[in-house]
């Protein structure tokens, strides 16, 4: 079907018929096809076909991509990020370069399609962005001020982003440790931020912990979790649930090596990281119940040919038997063979960071990305 008739066909053809068509092309057809007549454009626009576009793509485990920050150790300014589709039968296509919001920044998180990410400045405040690289819009949040006691000399935020499904809103939150000295004190600000109001909100509850040992959250099921310390120096982890704004507190499936949280195949997935011996990792088969931690697997020493002291587990392949691992590239871990496999693809960059991604419309009505190699041919040009 040529674009230039379809105007003239939803003349003919019913407009629920059309709408169900359009909910299963990839986002990128979605937005050329934004050009076609006023009558798709709104149809597209519409805060209805956006949700139900997004539903189709999680229920049918389609429009994925990765997206890769590439990393430097002594060059980060020159970082660049790219996409890398995904197909069903595990395979991924060619890394093709994309452009980020504004300056450099790090991937904080991911959900639905939106990456969070996040410009730290040392002693100044910090830069926010939520961003669909799919459709290249995003938006930049306002500045939020922290509010540091009087005793304070200084203070370190820590960030998670997700999705509060009781809201219908995506949002941030930001905790701000303070020190006095070189102690840590007893006190943290907690702000959250919501998308859908675009305004930032103090938690007026503090914290029952000691000490927040995880460097960002992890969001899942409307909450934030991360690791954390007691007064009786017990490892646990908190949540923060984003509906009624309260925290709990979840016992560990393992007392013993450096613990690491993540999300995996849609459950809180709890790694215990024993240096130089194993990784295992575990899965909270219901959320918020403590017995049903489920080990799912345990990586062995030669079971990779390397030696990483943390793997970032991505996702399951699509019959469950392998599971996507990131450490500076990615690789395959088979469970039942207990063996990794490198991901071969000369179109990666050589050392990356990987956040997934499912198309979405969601910032349809955000800032454009400008790309800055159409600016640099317009010139010569």
């Amino acid at each position: 079907m040529l674009i230039s008739s379809t105007s003239m066909m939803s003349h003919y053809v019913p407009l629920e018929l059309i709408n169900r068509i359009l909910l299963r092309l990839p986002v990128k057809a979605l937005i050329r096809f934004l050009c076609v007549s006023k009558e798709w454009s709104a149809l597209i626009n519409s805060s209805n076909f956006t949700k139900n576009q997004l539903s189709h793509s999680i229920e049918t485990n389609s429009n994925r991509t990765l997206i890769l920050k590439e990393t430097y150790i002594n060059r980060p300014l020159q970082s660049r990020f790219f996409s890398v589709p995904y197909s069903d039968n595990d395979q991924f296509g060619k890394a093709v370069q994309i452009y980020q919001p504004l300056h450099n920044w790090d991937i904080l998180d991911y959900c639905h399609g939106l990456v969070c990410l996040l410009f730290y400045k040392y002693k100044e405040k910090e830069d926010i962005v939520i961003w669909n690289p799919l459709i290249r819009k995003y938006r930049k949040l306002p500045m939020e001020p922290i509010d540091e006691p009087e005793s304070s000399c200084d203070s370190f935020s820590r960030f998670g982003f997700g999705y509060d499904p009781s809201n219908d809103d995506y949002k941030v939150v930001r905790i701000a440790e303070f020190y006095e000295g070189p102690v840590l004190m007893d006190f943290f600000e907690v702000k959250v931020y919501s998308l859908k109001s675009q305004c930032w909100k103090k938690i007026e509850k503090q914290l029952p912990i000691k000490e927040i040992w995880s460097m960002q959250s992890v969001s899942l099921n409307g909450a934030f979790h991360w690791i954390v310390e007691q007064d009786d120096r017990l490892e646990s982890i908190l949540a923060f649930d984003l509906a009624n704004e309260k925290f709990q507190l979840f016992r560990k499936p393992l007392n013993e090596g450096m613990p690491i949280l993540d999300v995996l195949g849609g459950c809180l997935c709890f790694m215990g990281v024993v240096e130089e011996t194993y990784s295992d990792f575990w899965l909270m088969k219901e959320y918020g119940d403590e017995s049903s931690w489920t080990r799912i697997y345990k990586i062995e020493p030669g079971a990779v040919p390397w030696n990483i002291d943390y793997f970032k587990p991505l996702l399951f392949s699509k019959n469950g038997k392998k599971v996507l691992m990131e450490e500076v590239s990615l690789f395959w871990y088979d469970i039942e063979k207990k063996r990794g496999k490198m991901v071969k693809n000369q179109s990666f960059p050589k050392r990356f960071k990987t956040a997934t991604c499912i198309g979405s419309l969601l910032l349809l009505d955000g800032d454009c990305v400008i790309d800055l190699t159409q600016k640099k041919n317009k010139r010569k040009r």
